[in-house]
């Protein structure tokens, strides 16, 4: 059966081949014709004049550039195809560890056909899968010993090209204990700290990244906050939950918060807010003149307008007691409303409740879900269609990272997950 993964790999490579780039595939791309699981991300080497070439058929099939990461010699190029990702780390003019260049370019001069594609000639893979297993790795996984055991190679090249890498007498050392097939004898650690001081190039190009690292491992950044915002009936926590369930099956880490009224409170503000409606309907009831409504609707804007900043305190203190903690734990926090209930709220000016909106974080993403108010009356029965039309009104006056008209529930979710996949991959979260 076709595998739509596989598929988008061979249409980028045959349009590789077609336009005649220089490249190679490296490694762990068994499955591009034996069906083999799992589908991983293919890691390419591509000479440097066809870097230009390679970014625009890419970008021509609809694949997404990630930032920049620490390591300049990489360029990382994705798509997400039915929620799948389709990935290419493209090492530029030769094969990396940290920048520090180990096979040059002239490995394209080897390469050789297979499939639908080329890969590295058969000297230059075994020494490949043997210098990624000392420096990237600091061990040979087993399926590496069982790929360097089976491969057949011209001793004398690969030693002379080991030599190049480490010095003579250690590639003799790496290449005995290899054949003898002792590869938890070589001492990885070791032999990455001399190709780092092996040269002083090494060295400078070593601490640059290591300072571009720290500052890509952002230790003291949050974690992206993610906030589903929409009137009542839109299908706000339907999507939150399914934001969690495939965030989570991606091995992410995540939070949900419910921000909105009612519940989850850190001051009295239900209990407070249902005494307030009591004694108001008493009144009411008391005294129903037009004299007695009027005052009462003064009173109310009056005593709306002081306590929206007690509920936007209240909003802060959840956020920095439950979001932000769990922001700087690396966690993705998806909130269920965030905000948009001081919004709504009747009975205070939209300058001034705007206003108050500008003392609360931003979140990273907003994810604004809507429909007409008829839709959004049949889902909720018991809401009021124009209070449903006010709310539509003031969402409307807003700016949101993604509007999605609610429709059926698979469409609506694929939409909202490949946006916040799409985001996450690109900026490498």
């Amino acid at each position: 059966m076709p595998n739509i993964q596989v598929d988008w790999y061979k249409k980028v490579l045959t349009e590789f081949n077609a336009r005649g780039i220089q490249y190679c595939l490296l490694r762990n791309y068994e499955f591009l014709y034996d069906n083999s699981f799992p589908i991983e991300g293919l890691d390419i080497v591509v000479s440097k004049q066809d870097l230009v070439r390679v970014g625009e058929v890419l970008h021509n099939f609809g694949f997404m550039k990630r930032k920049q990461q620490f390591s300049l010699a990489h360029k990382a190029y994705f798509k997400l195809v039915d929620l799948k990702l389709v990935s290419f780390d493209v090492q530029v003019g030769g094969v990396y560890w940290n920048d520090m260049r180990y096979l040059d370019e002239s490995i394209l001069k080897n390469k050789t056909a297979k499939e639908f594609f080329f890969v590295l000639a058969e000297n230059d893979v075994f020494v490949m899968y043997i210098v990624h297993s000392i420096l990237g790795k600091r061990y040979f996984k087993q399926k590496y010993q069982r790929i360097i055991s089976s491969m057949k190679y011209d001793r004398n090249e690969v030693l002379a090209a080991l030599s190049r890498i480490f010095n003579r007498r250690k590639a003799a050392t790496i290449l005995d204990l290899v054949e003898q097939q002792k590869f938890e004898k070589i001492p990885t650690y070791s032999l990455a700290a001399y190709f780092v001081v092996k040269k002083l190039r090494h060295i400078t190009t070593f601490l640059a990244l290591c300072g571009r690292w720290l500052r890509w491992k952002r230790f003291f950044t949050p974690a992206p906050l993610i906030s589903v915002l929409g009137p009542d009936g839109a299908g706000k926590s339907t999507l939150v939950s399914s934001l969690r369930e495939h965030l989570e099956a991606k091995w992410r880490r995540v939070k949900v918060v419910y921000t909105g009224r009612g519940r989850n409170h850190l001051l009295p503000i239900t209990r407070i807010g249902r005494m307030y409606k009591r004694t108001e309907k008493k009144r009411m009831a008391l005294s129903p003149s037009p004299a007695a409504a009027a005052k009462s609707l003064f009173s109310k804007k009056l005593l709306y307008t002081a306590s929206a900043p007690v509920f936007l305190f209240d909003q802060l203190l959840r956020y920095y007691a439950r979001v932000f903690p769990a922001r700087m734990q690396k966690r993705i926090v998806i909130t269920d409303r965030y905000g948009s209930d001081i919004m709504l709220m009747k009975n205070v000016t939209f300058g001034f409740k705007r206003f108050l909106l500008w003392f609360l974080p931003k979140p990273t993403l907003t994810i604004f879900l809507y429909n007409t108010p008829e839709v959004l009356k049949e889902r909720r029965p018991a809401e009021n269609i124009d209070d449903l039309k006010r709310q539509l009104e003031i969402f409307n006056r807003f700016t949101y990272s993604l509007k999605l008209q609610t429709g059926g529930k698979g469409k609506r979710n694929v939409q909202a997950l490949e946006f916040v996949e799409s985001y996450l991959l690109r900026n490498w979260w």
